[in-house]
């Protein structure tokens, strides 16, 4: 079945993620103030910071890390790329999960925004206009705000499918299947080598262990949904 192959510092309730410190002023602007209600709860191993959030980040920096260029010239700009990314790979662990689980898929990717993500209306409206036409003469009292919600959750719905492919496409589908299924199965890692260490990329042991020695028709299922 398998085959091996700049922002203000946060403040003292900010989660700690750990990552390339070249990377961290881009990772707090886009993501400071933000709790996205599509984080599942996870199981964390003694001194870990959460899960979910590291392995976001950890996916971030493999989708745009340090090569990436210069500030976009096309009206939208690298921070809110940034945040539309992290947005799209909280929608992709929340829904391999719920597959792995046997669950429904959840059909849309919540408006990050309602989360605190720090994300502008002109900004959302700048990204629409890439793909929808949107009539000035349209807008409301309260501005595009309705259209914009719907026009953005399907604009995260394709994202989500584009870094879920990309993910693949970089890391292999082994390495990216086993960072998932670790999310809400800890107890398949081997225990940490010292406390505190971040828990992504994992080991080459775990990731075999992972795929290879605890077989079990959910991961089928999971792994068919994630390499389709």
């Amino acid at each position: 079945m398998f085959s091996h192959p700049p922002a203000d510092r946060p403040g003292p309730t900010e989660p700690v993620v750990p990552g390339d410190p070249a990377l961290d002023d881009r990772w707090r602007a886009a993501t400071a103030g933000w709790r996205p209600s599509s984080i599942r709860p996870s199981t964390v191993r003694s001194g870990e910071p959460d899960r979910t959030r590291a392995w976001v980040r950890h996916a971030w920096e493999g989708l745009d890390g340090p090569s990436a260029g210069p500030e976009d010239d096309d009206g939208i700009g690298r921070r809110v790329r940034d945040v539309l990314t992290v947005a799209a790979l909280f929608a992709l662990q929340e829904r391999f999960l719920a597959v792995a689980a046997g669950e429904p898929v959840p059909a849309e990717v919540p408006d990050p925004r309602r989360d605190g993500a720090p994300l502008g209306e002109d900004e959302v409206l700048a990204v629409v206009r890439q793909t929808w036409e949107i009539d000035p003469a349209e807008r409301g009292a309260g501005g595009f705000a309705a259209e914009l919600t719907g026009f953005l959750q399907d604009h995260l719905d394709e994202l989500a499918e584009e870094v879920r492919e990309r993910l693949v496409d970089r890391r292999g589908p082994t390495q990216v299947f086993a960072e998932l299924w670790s999310l809400e199965h800890v107890d398949e890692l081997e225990p940490a080598e010292q406390e505190g260490a971040p828990p992504f990329p994992l080991s080459t042991d775990d990731i075999a262990w992972i795929v290879s020695g605890v077989p079990g028709p959910e991961k089928h299922t999971a792994w068919e949904w994630l390499t389709r």
